[in-house]
């Protein structure tokens, strides 16, 4: 095994779990990188009281000290660029340069979560002589968000920065096939100065979710993955009286009209549905040829032939993920 088993990460700490363990591969090469926890309830709810006991303290800051630690969290992705890429090209199996892409839009999503006190205020209108109108908003307390495999660094950081920022506490539930860079993640905040118990990572499969589908000290969550999930989480969060924000999976089409650029347009459909081995939402399905089109066709057949997996296209995650396409 090349790293040590993945702790979940609970009120600034590295904490071992019971439950059932998962082995953790190198999709490109079948490397057994490492095992994690699947995580019961109790963890969940242990989590949870940390964030609870963390949150009243944190909420209480003003917004632009709170956006502080953003600042030095974004420099630390710049910092770690190389190795949070190499880390997310390991676990996940795609290429390096698209790890790379991932990572720099984790700093800009971190980015856009430092701007947040110059927007997020209240407004105050006087709408009559001495009536005003005020609008004040206010974190709701703890809430989680589970994020995919395919972007095991951006799509945390969808959440994370926007979430914590605006006084929130947060439980990350990454998938479980990619469950380093969760965790890497978190060490960076904790290094940044965030306080212990503002982010905690818990790991695990269908139980975990539910338990944090369930959880009444839970707010809020947000999901990202396929869309039969996604229905699940959806209904059994809701009926738990949660705010739930929950993206499924896409199936994209292309139109080419005849007056798209041919060299622009063969390479960005080759690259749309190749990026990521086709697991992303950008990943069309389908193109629409609208009209005399056949010259853009055969400068794609081009572009396809470019395509040489394990060069510039990485792997699938697992080998159920290959038989699944197969068939």
């Amino acid at each position: 095994m090349k790293y040590p088993q993945v702790p979940n990460f609970i009120n600034g700490q590295n904490v071992t779990s019971q439950g059932n363990l998962l082995d953790v591969y190198n999709p490109a090469t079948g490397e057994l990188l490492s095992k994690v926890t699947l995580s019961p309830a109790s963890a969940v709810d242990e989590a949870v009281q940390a964030a609870q006991a963390a949150f009243p303290a944190w909420a209480a800051l003003p917004a632009k000290e709170r956006v502080q630690i953003f600042y030095r969290y974004r420099n630390l992705l710049e910092k770690y660029a190389d190795d949070l890429a190499a880390l997310v090209s390991e676990e996940n199996g795609k290429t390096l340069g698209e790890a790379r892409a991932e990572v720099l839009k984790s700093i800009e999503l971190t980015e856009f979560a430092c701007s947040l006190p110059q927007w997020v205020n209240g407004e105050v209108q006087e709408v009559s002589r001495g009536v005003e109108c005020r609008s004040e908003r206010w974190p709701l307390g703890v809430v989680a968000s589970i994020s995919p495999f395919n972007f095991p660094n951006m799509v945390p950081n969808w959440t994370i920065p926007n979430a914590i920022a605006v006084g929130n506490a947060l439980l990350l539930k990454p998938s479980e096939v990619v469950p380093m860079s969760a965790n890497r993640i978190a060490e960076l905040l904790h290094e940044a100065g965030l306080p212990d118990g503002i982010l905690n990572v818990v790991h695990g499969g269908r139980e975990t979710v539910e338990a944090l589908c369930d959880h009444p000290g839970i707010k809020a969550l947000s999901f990202v993955g396929s869309t039969k999930v996604a229905k699940i989480v959806y209904a059994r969060a809701t009926a738990a009286l949660k705010r739930v924000l929950a993206l499924g999976g896409a199936k994209n089409h292309l139109i080419v009209l005849p007056d798209a650029n041919l060299e622009m347009t063969a390479s960005d459909v080759a690259a749309s549905f190749t990026g990521c081995a086709g697991q992303r939402c950008m990943a069309a399905s389908v193109m629409v040829a609208v009209g005399d089109v056949d010259p853009i066709i055969e400068q794609l057949c081009v572009e396809a032939r470019k395509i040489v997996p394990g060069d510039n296209m990485g792997s699938v995650i697992s080998p159920q993920a290959r038989e699944r396409i197969e068939g």
